[in-house]
């Protein structure tokens, strides 16, 4: 009887030593990851808007949350609203509207992602200027993005000005 309640209480112990191992392992190089998620490598902080570029997606002196450093570690996903830091500009958001692999097209000016014409928040449609559609064209580059406010004209401060942007200019990723 002696030896079966010690033989238990080695392998509780045993069990509790590989559980704290484990987590340890995930914790310290792991890059502070979840066992059931995303990494947890970025930093959270507080945002307002200051501007009315991102239209009906945020709101202008909407208070809410940037994980900073969050693509890092993590995967970028089309419809993810992002701060974009390019060399020389304050970080401002915008919408990742294709990922690499997606389809760029032009339907009359008007943007096309993977055969669809997208539309901003009151249904009207992107267009983009005659000198960068060119340069757009095809399928999305690795590591390489598409981003855009939630303004139609074509001379809005995003990838209709600046073309497509690397993982490392994004700066993080907006929550409500």
């Amino acid at each position: 009887m002696f030896f079966i309640s010690r033989f238990k209480g080695l392998i509780i112990l045993t069990l509790i030593t590989i559980l704290i191992l484990v987590l340890g392992y995930q914790y310290f190089w792991g890059g502070g990851i979840s066992l059931f998620g995303e990494r947890k490598n970025y930093t959270e902080g507080n945002l307002i808007i200051t501007d009315s570029t991102m239209g009906a997606v945020l709101a202008e002196d909407e208070s809410l949350k940037e994980l900073r450093g969050y693509y890092e570690d993590n995967k970028v996903e089309r419809g993810d609203i992002v701060i974009v830091k390019l060399e020389g500009k304050a970080g401002f958001p915008r919408k990742v509207v294709a990922v690499p692999g997606d389809k760029i097209e032009f339907e009359e000016a008007n943007l096309k992602v993977n055969e669809k014409v997208l539309e901003n928040s009151e249904g009207k449609p992107f267009p983009f200027p005659d000198t960068i559609r060119t340069s757009l064209e095809g399928k999305v580059p690795e590591d390489s993005y598409l981003v855009i406010s939630d303004q139609t004209s074509p001379s809005s401060f995003d990838s209709r000005q600046f073309g497509f942007i690397s993982k490392e200019e994004l700066q993080g990723k907006i929550i409500k």
